[in-house]
């Protein structure tokens, strides 16, 4: 059963984030992170792509290359994993910073903007409007 935190702004921004693991984040990876305006993990991402295509070099066939291949995808492949399981956690970590307050955390099914704002707060009072 999936589990949900809803963050409210100050302004009354609503927003909705599935706890666990993404598989947005793992297929798209930074790609994600500049979507969502988690800079620092967009700018790590961009990093690792410019590492990449300049420790590449001239394109040659041979089993250095090949192993040297094969052994960027594992590592690619480890990052988007990487990316996958933490991305909720650095999308709380982004709100948090843009002032958004936890509101309610739930398990089950997603529920309306709206019926979340209804819900009493999980510190026990109301949200406010």
């Amino acid at each position: 059963m999936a589990r949900y935190r809803w963050y409210k702004s100050s302004t009354g921004d609503v927003v909705r984030v599935k706890l666990g693991f993404s598989w947005r984040a793992f297929f798209i990876g930074s790609l994600s992170a500049i979507l969502r305006r988690t800079w620092l993990m967009a700018t790590v991402g961009v990093l690792f792509f410019v590492t990449l295509v300049y420790a590449s070099g001239s394109p040659s066939v041979n089993s250095r290359a090949v192993a040297f291949a094969l052994a960027m995808a594992a590592f690619y492949l480890a990052y988007m994993v990487f990316c996958g399981i933490h991305a909720s956690q650095w999308l709380d970590a982004s709100l948090r910073r843009r002032g958004y307050v936890l509101t309610d955390e739930m398990a089950g099914r997603s529920r309306s903007a709206k019926s979340a704002m209804e819900k009493p707060a999980a510190d026990g009072g109301r949200v406010p409007s």
